[in-house]
């Protein structure tokens, strides 16, 4: 599903990732979904899901994103 936004790269980090019994949401990273596609690709992911989801764009690169990457665990 997530590939036909687009998506090159998923990342879960956030407590998803630290301790997935209390996530309340889910955080994700997304590389390669341009602009509106990617708020598309969030609402998609929450419907499925039944789960609250943030959804960050990892492109362009910067030093938040940077330290997602290395606090991250990758789905796609």
């Amino acid at each position: 599903m997530i590939w036909e936004f687009g998506a090159k790269r998923l990342l879960l980090f956030g407590s998803g990732v630290e301790n997935p019994e209390a996530a309340r949401d889910l955080d994700l990273a997304c590389a390669g979904v341009p602009g509106w596609k990617l708020f598309e690709l969030a609402a998609a992911l929450e419907e499925t899901l039944a789960v609250p989801v943030d959804l960050l764009p990892l492109d362009p690169p910067t030093p938040f994103t940077q330290l997602i990457e290395k606090r991250s665990r990758v789905l796609l």
